[in-house]
């Protein structure tokens, strides 16, 4: 175990694709987060987190000061919703959510309900794409997946579909503790084993509910839902998807033959072509809707992503002096609300942070990265302004997410720029051994020496102690 002269000791769990934090303090465990999702390769769940709890129930006795859940995708609380009976042996003196959760709010409440809904027809719309032969960008699988937290091999087991709604159902009801909901400037309900030993806590995301804007949270029936059908009633109750509603619907039949025209082939083209032509005009122009039908899914599949990452639990803790910045997968609206004190999301992202936000950065020691090193969750000014030489730690692994260069997860531009002002680790440059099976390093690349603190590997993780 690595030394520790504060009592402070950062336990990165390597999962995979997935966050799984151990934060101890004393003698008191903070987990933050706990899941893992296979992505778009299907490599991104390696097959170690029931290792790592079985090492966290060892470390912690059964005994948490708190668990912190940034947001509901399945990297993130997964393996809450795999190990349900494990957690509730557990004695938890506190759990914190985004307000996003909370059940008493009319608004968090409705968005996370259809959000649901939409991310459920989404899979089924799926589906029916795959089993017609459709070309889905493979993408697809890891955002609706990770929003639904649906695993098929589990339920073929007898495990059950959705592990989130598991994970959710556990963290809300089941430790036998009311979870606190919070957002950005809410004073932070501390347990007393926590305030005993003097840590404190700022909230600094999500921004409050109302802030729909900010966090483009919009309707999400006038905003997604216009790619799918919505299972409320109505014309499209059946589930099918109808891009626009039935007034706008003819008889193709009726149809005169102009309006088939630039689908007709230049060899069927006269003043009055043949019924043949027109017919197979009109199979091209329903074949070229038709594959349009996943390029729909996708943009939807991103809005939604990008919904439940900006909800994020945004959370600095001060202990002894020391600062630990975690961000969960926080994009565009979070950031910008806390390190603009804006209430628009329109601020360029080279303008002046305000005072208090750099000041943030200035003191940081720890900084989680958020969403795994994506391109669009460690901002520009971030990168620019958090503390020279402080140490980030980086829960990630290489190839299972971002089919392309710009949107590789991590991304290889964001790192390299990190790399330059802070001691950057990642959860995949170290090897690990889980039972009898060796899982490689994806990146090759030394530990920092120059740190605060001590940085040791692991059987299954990383630590760094202060």
């Amino acid at each position: 175990m690595a030394s520790s002269s504060l009592g402070i000791r950062i336990r990165m769990y390597r999962v995979g694709f997935g966050d799984f934090f151990l934060v101890t303090l004393g003698e008191h465990h903070i987990i933050i987060d706990c899941g893992v999702f296979k992505g778009t390769s299907a490599t991104g769940d390696i097959g170690s987190i029931e290792a790592a709890i079985a090492d966290m129930v060892k470390v912690t006795n059964k005994k948490l000061a708190l668990i912190v859940m940034t947001h509901r995708h399945a990297d993130h609380i997964a393996g809450f919703g795999r190990f349900v009976d494990v957690f509730r042996d557990f004695t938890v003196d506190a759990v914190w959510m985004p307000a996003w959760e909370d059940e008493y709010n009319p608004t968090a409440k409705k968005f996370q309900a259809e959000m649901t809904a939409l991310a459920t027809q989404m899979q089924a719309q799926l589906d029916l794409h795959l089993a017609a032969g459709a070309t889905v960008d493979p993408e697809l699988y890891h955002r609706i997946g990770n929003a639904t937290g649906n695993e098929p091999e589990l339920a073929a087991a007898g495990g059950g579909g959705s592990k989130n709604a598991i994970a959710l159902d556990l963290l809300k009801t089941g430790l036998k503790v009311k979870p606190a909901y919070l957002k950005e400037g809410d004073p932070a309900p501390l347990p007393a084993s926590l305030k005993s030993i003097g840590l404190s806590v700022q909230v600094l995301g999500p921004p409050p509910v109302e802030d729909v804007e900010l966090m483009k949270l919009m309707d999400l029936k006038k905003n997604v839902g216009e790619f799918l059908a919505i299972a409320s009633g109505g014309d499209d109750a059946d589930g099918d998807w109808e891009p626009f509603s039935r007034a706008w619907y003819a008889d193709p039949s009726e149809l005169e033959s102009s309006a088939f025209g630039e689908w007709i082939s230049d060899r069927g083209r006269s003043e009055s072509p043949s019924p043949a032509a027109v017919a197979s005009a009109r199979k091209e122009l329903e074949k070229r809707l038709q594959a349009a039908a996943p390029s729909a899914l996708d943009l939807a599949a991103k809005q939604l992503d990008a919904f439940l990452n900006n909800q994020s639990l945004v959370l600095l803790f001060t202990y002894k002096g020391k600062n630990l910045l975690f961000v969960g997968d926080a994009q565009g609206g979070n950031w910008e609300h806390w390190l603009y004190e804006t209430d628009s999301a329109d601020k360029a992202p080279t303008g002046p942070i305000a005072a208090k936000a750099k000041k943030i950065l200035d003191t940081i020691d720890v900084y989680k990265v958020g969403h795994h090193g994506s391109t669009n969750a460690t901002p520009i000014a971030v990168a620019r302004e958090i503390r020279e030489g402080s140490v980030a730690l980086c829960s990630t692994q290489k190839g299972v997410y971002g089919s392309k260069p710009d949107t590789a997860v991590p991304l290889a531009k964001l790192i390299d720029a990190l790399d330059e002002r802070v001691e950057l680790v990642r959860s995949d440059q170290h090897p690990i051994t889980v039972g009898s099976k060796k899982v490689r390093a994806e990146v090759n690349r030394d530990l920092p020496e120059k740190t605060d603190g001590t940085l040791t590997p692991g059987q299954l993780w990383i630590d760094y102690a202060l």
